[in-house]
Order: structure tokens, then C-alpha cells, then sequence
């Protein structure tokens, strides 16, 4: 509590001093929107001779980011969502995959449909859509705009990451968490003395029984669909994974968490198809914008399958602004 204060503290005095700066000197308000002038590429004001970058902008914005709360911060979701789509673009490209405009505009509708529904639902049809665009600060032609340049996005997310999830090759695995090796290993000897018929069914109940992992009692210790090169297990326990043959469980592995006894059940390889064959399929699947753990996964895979170089450069960040290095 004593370091919320002491942030919120911060924060107000920081921008009331730039606030109270500004008007003891007589300074004149800020543009809303600029005109057609003479600045160039990365210059964003010009105050007498001096000229202000795009770079000193950044820097400042990440200077008093960091006096805010993680979840009030906005430029490090902003890089994540340019470099994702990044990664839609080189992807759609490399898969040859490319949308229509029939198709965008379909999607826009349907997302400008989605959001008027929204509104009604949440204000219980007291507001209308109009008023709340106003409420914005957006006509109806900009609210549609900025849908449609988005439409794009939206569609190639599912399908890329549906036809990744329909064609690349997977297991299905469980495990049991030990806060030690003995009782791991007490574990492993259970199973080895079990009927091969009857492993599944001993497994989960002892998943349910022994295993420290939250979530075993709903789960019965079954693990996501794991696949290669997605990095959504630690990596002991992938390898470990990995290394089995279906129907086969490992000897007691340890990670960060624990000890582990992993078994893989079965291994799903589905038939190789190309996105133009499963395109009518693939644009027809369900968007799961709340399941952000699906999308990384397919982020992380995509890094590590197709090795795209990633380089950063955060004026103020990782760098003074306008300066090499």
C-alpha cells in the first residue's frame, strides 16, 4: 500500500509540475492537430528553431509509463500488437494466403454489428450507438474505418492460428506434481506396477489424489495439446514429453516447479493440407479473443519454426533518443 501512495504521489506531482511549468511561463497550448508544415518524417513540433522528435516523444511517454501501474501502461501493448502484426503479415505471405475485399468488408460489418450490441447490452438501450460514437469523439465514417483496418487483422488471426492448430502435428500428455523426488518416485513405482490397460484410469487417480498442481482436481493432471517447438511447457518437462513413445510415462523430472511424472498418451497427426484448400473452413472458425494464451502460442511457435530475426530499439527505453545504440 505504502508503494501504491508513494507511485500515486509521484505521478501527480509530476504532472502537475510539467502542468503548472507550463503556465507560469506562459506557454502556449499544444496543437491538437497539425497542419501541413514543413517538419519532416520523425518530426512532430517545432518550437522557435528547436525541433521535437518522435523519438524524445517516446522517450518521455516511457519515462512516465514507468510511474504507472502495469495494467495503466499502453506502449508496451502497442509493441507487442505491432510485432504480432508483424508476424500475421509474414505468415499470410509465406502461406500465400490474401483476403478479398468481399471479404474484409463482411467482416467489418460484423464487427461494427458486434460492438452496436455491446453498447445496448451495456447501457440496457439507453444510449444509442450514434450518441456513443459521439461520446467517442468519432464520426460514424471514422468508427468504420478504424474497424475495417482492423477487419484484416482479425481474420487472419483465425485463420492462421486454427490453420496451425488443424495441421501441425501434437500429443496429448498429463502429469503429476511432487513437491519431492521420493514422493515423485513413490508415484512412478505405483504406475509401474499397474496393468497396462488400466494405466489412464490409475494415473488420473492419482493425479486427483497426489498431484500439488491447482488445477489437477478438474483436470485430472491432463496437460494443454502440446505442440513441438510451441514452448508452453517448461522446458524439462516438453523434452521429457517429447522423448516418450503414446502410452509410455516418464521417470520423476525436474523443473522450476517440481517433480514431475509425465506420460504421453497419444500422438495427433493430422493429414498435411494447405491453407487454400481449408480456406472456406478456416474463416468460418470462432474467434477466441479471450483465450490469449491460444494466440502466444502460436506467436512463440512461428518464432521458432520460421526464425524471424527480432530486434528492438526503444528511444528512452533501450536507448537516448536519437542516438545510434
Amino acid at each position: 500500500m505504502r508503494t501504491q501512495l508513494i507511485r500515486a504521489a509521484v505521478v501527480a506531482l509530476a504532472v502537475g509540475a510539467g502542468i503548472a511549468a507550463g503556465y507560469s511561463a506562459g506557454a502556449q497550448p499544444v496543437p491538437e492537430k497539425g497542419e501541413q508544415t514543413s517538419l519532416k518524417p520523425n518530426q512532430v513540433m517545432r518550437v522557435g528553431e528547436k525541433v521535437i522528435t518522435a523519438e524524445q516523444l517516446l522517450a518521455r511517454i516511457w519515462d512516465f509509463e514507468n510511474m504507472l501501474e502495469p495494467k495503466d501502461r499502453v506502449l508496451a501493448p502497442s509493441l507487442a500488437y505491432l510485432r504480432d502484426t508483424a508476424l500475421l503479415e509474414l505468415e499470410s505471405k509465406r502461406l500465400g494466403f490474401a483476403l478479398t475485399t468481399q471479404e474484409i468488408d463482411a467482416e467489418t460489418k460484423l464487427q461494427i454489428e458486434r460492438v452496436k450490441k455491446q453498447v445496448h447490452d451495456q447501457t440496457r438501450g439507453m444510449v444509442p450507438f450514434e450518441k456513443w460514437l459521439e461520446r467517442q469523439g468519432l464520426t460514424s465514417e471514422q468508427f468504420e474505418a478504424y474497424i475495417r483496418e482492423r477487419a484484416y487483422l482479425i481474420l487472419a488471426k483465425r485463420v492462421l492460428v486454427h490453420y496451425f492448430e488443424q495441421t501441425t502435428p501434437s500429443v496429448e500428455s498429463s502429469h503429476i506434481l511432487h513437491k519431492t523426488l521420493a514422493e515423485a518416485q513413490a508415484t512412478h513405482k505405483i504406475l509401474k506396477e499397474t496393468d497396462a490397460k488400466k494405466l489412464r484410469e490409475k494415473f488420473e487417480d492419482l493425479a486427483v489424489q497426489r498431484s500439488t498442481d491447482p488445477g489437477a482436481g478438474v483436470s485430472k493432471g491432463g496437460l494443454p495439446r502440446l505442440y513441438e517447438n510451441d514452448d508452453t511447457l517448461v522446458r524439462p518437462v516438453a523434452d521429457a514429453i517429447w522423448a516418450l513413445k503414446d502410452g509410455q510415462f516418464s521417470e520423476p523430472v525436474k523443473s522450476e516447479f517440481g517433480w514431475h511424472v509425465v506420460v504421453r498418451w497419444r500422438t495427433i497427426v493430422p493429414p498435411v493440407r494447405t491453407v487454400a484448400e481449408m480456406r472456406a473452413q478456416l474463416l468460418k472458425e470462432p474467434d477466441r479473443d479471450r483465450d490469449v494464451e491460444y494466440f502466444n502460442r502460436w506467436v512463440r511457435w512461428v518464432f521458432n519454426t520460421q526464425k524471424y530475426p527480432l530486434e528492438r530499439r526503444l528511444p528512452g527505453f533501450d536507448c537516448p533518443p536519437d542516438k545510434q545504440g
